[in-house]
């Protein structure tokens, strides 16, 4: 068709017709169209952090929690507690630096935080066998069950939590805090919630 038209009209009709096409490769309307695309997408700088802040955002791996919504932690095939120095003297933490708690209304290593509550306090998940870090006393770590399947990480018997007001390594906001039917606290390496 551009070859008659060519002929007919002239070179300088071709020079305007392929400049308008976008000559051979693919017509400029559809490069918008997919750079208007590439704008409107969200990209992953707007997702919340994978690790919280340890709520971050979802990530390959991620487990749904009871309320149905992903966790905001990755689930690790062998998650990993440490031992970090804090205000409130040693303290348990997960691989990614982020403070461990644990929650008085939790007994034994029977899990009660779901829902809204998993949302603020993200539970510690693992897929197998939890493994201990320097300081972290080996035998203290278990896992316990939660009600959609889970292993949750536990420490001398209880279930460990992230807190999602914690956005980064080395902050513990919600030391002493009473939410969701009970308070929160801090664990030490010896298995025992820190109070002060």
């Amino acid at each position: 068709m551009r070859r008659i038209l060519a002929s007919s009209v002239g070179l300088a009709t071709t020079v305007l017709l392929a400049s308008a096409c976008g000559g051979a490769g693919e017509p400029r309307t559809g490069y918008s169209r997919a750079a208007a695309n590439a704008t409107e997408s969200p990209s992953m700088e707007n997702s919340p952090p994978p690790e919280m802040s340890p709520t971050g955002g979802m990530s390959p791996g991620a487990s749904p929690t009871d309320s149905g919504m992903m966790s905001p932690m990755p689930t690790p095939r062998n998650a990993m507690v440490k031992v970090a120095d804090s205000t409130h003297g040693k303290i348990l933490v997960g691989e990614n630096g982020h403070t461990l708690y644990v929650f008085d209304k939790d007994t034994d290593d029977t899990p009660s935080c779901y829902d809204a509550c998993a949302v603020a306090w993200p539970p510690l998940l693992t897929l197998d066998k939890p493994q201990a870090g320097p300081e972290v006393v080996e035998n203290l770590l278990g896992t316990a069950v939660r009600k959609q399947g889970e292993k949750q990480v536990t420490y001398n018997k209880h279930p460990l939590y992230y807190y999602s007001g914690d956005k980064n390594p080395g902050e513990y906001n919600g030391q002493g805090k009473n939410e969701s039917g009970g308070k929160w606290y801090v664990v030490g390496p010896d298995g025992k919630k820190v109070e002060k």
